[in-house]
């Protein structure tokens, strides 16, 4: 079966000309609000990203400010955002361009891939947005919109699939705005090649769409059966003085670099007490009380958490060190605190 793409370029950007959406990052437009954008648009919608683009951009105007500021300073405007690895990245992108490019945004998808925590996606994406590079972005909506015009029915979280998709779409990228093209293919998925019932009948690129002729439209892209989610329970200790909470800066691995109430693995009912009180004693402080106030679940990408919770008051609060702060649940928005973490404070401090 042939896999040809036909010529889309023409249709797709008289498309875009009339229905593209107006959005933040495309008023007033330059390599860094491009920069910020396309980090903060991986794996997150438009709606969600939109009010976070406006604080951020407020807070960190340009390079040079957010190369200056710390990981705290950062990760605490992602907050509720998630995935806060991005927000660190992007802060050690933006050191890099301040200390090896003077400050100046590369334009080569090559240097920008060069930059820490930029991936194949983002550097094709500022390169062409940004710079009209004859570069191609990937992404779900474009892997999508490929996937159905060429009926690919081939899954497409495998790598070989994802660089032949890569290699089609880039042959379609014309010479002259390509920034444009890569941003009509992501509206064009977002707006009308959507994952369930596309909108065959008002879509530009129709005509040549094999996935639309064969009538399976809906059933493209493929992908490999996805392994469920694994379930992890944890004990999770609300220490607390009566007017601030301990909150402790995660390390490797799940929501690394947020602040939270210290946890430890759930190991049973008999035991959960009994663990919330060493999880205050490690600190240093002097319990005196303990009471159960409930569980919070919260479901990440790929895993499922359950938190037992449990208040321990303290009449003593351990010292704080670089890894460890008192601070009072109105504070918390100065720091970088997930939406798991705000749920299990507001139960840990509310007063039924």
């Amino acid at each position: 079966m042939s896999k040809t793409t036909p010529a889309i370029a023409r249709p797709l950007l008289r498309w875009y000309d009339r229905a593209k959406r107006d959005l933040p990052w495309r008023r007033d437009p330059s390599p860094y609000r491009t920069l910020v954008s396309e980090f903060m648009l991986q794996q997150t919608v438009v709606a969600t990203v939109e009010p976070y683009f406006a604080r951020f951009i407020a807070r960190f105007p340009d390079v040079a400010a957010l190369a200056a500021a710390t990981d705290d300073e950062v990760t605490a405007l992602w907050s509720g955002l998630g995935y806060y690895a991005r927000a660190r990245n992007l802060r050690r992108a933006a050191a890099a361009i301040v200390a090896d490019h003077g400050g100046v945004i590369p334009s080569s998808e090559d240097a920008l891939r060069a930059l820490p925590g930029i991936g194949p996606y983002t550097a094709a994406a500022v390169a062409a947005i940004a710079f009209d590079a004859r570069a191609f972005a990937l992404d779900g909506n474009t892997m999508r919109v490929l996937a159905r015009l060429t009926a690919d029915r081939r899954p497409v979280d495998v790598p070989a699939t994802r660089a032949a998709l890569h290699a089609r779409g880039l042959a379609q990228v014309p010479r002259r705005r390509a920034g444009d093209f890569n941003q009509a293919m992501m509206e064009l998925g977002a707006l009308i090649c959507t994952p369930r019932a596309p909108r065959c009948d008002v879509c530009p690129l129709a005509a040549g769409c094999r996935a639309r002729v064969e009538g399976d439209a809906a059933s493209l892209p493929r992908k490999r059966p996805r392994p469920e989610r694994p379930i992890v329970r944890v004990v999770c200790a609300c220490i607390t003085d009566g007017a601030r909470v301990l909150v402790v800066k995660r390390g490797a691995g799940l929501l690394a670099g947020t602040w939270s109430l210290p946890e430890a693995a759930d190991r049973g009912a008999r035991a959960r007490a009994g663990i919330a009180r060493a999880l205050a004693e490690a600190t240093g402080a002097r319990v005196a009380a303990v009471a159960y106030r409930g569980a919070v679940r919260h479901v990440f990408t790929h895993r499922d958490v359950t938190a037992e919770l449990f208040r321990v008051d303290v009449d003593t609060s351990g010292p704080a060190s670089p890894d460890r702060r008192w601070v009072s649940p109105a504070a918390l928005a100065a720091l970088g605190v997930s939406s798991f973490a705000r749920k299990t404070v507001a139960l840990g401090v509310s007063k039924t």
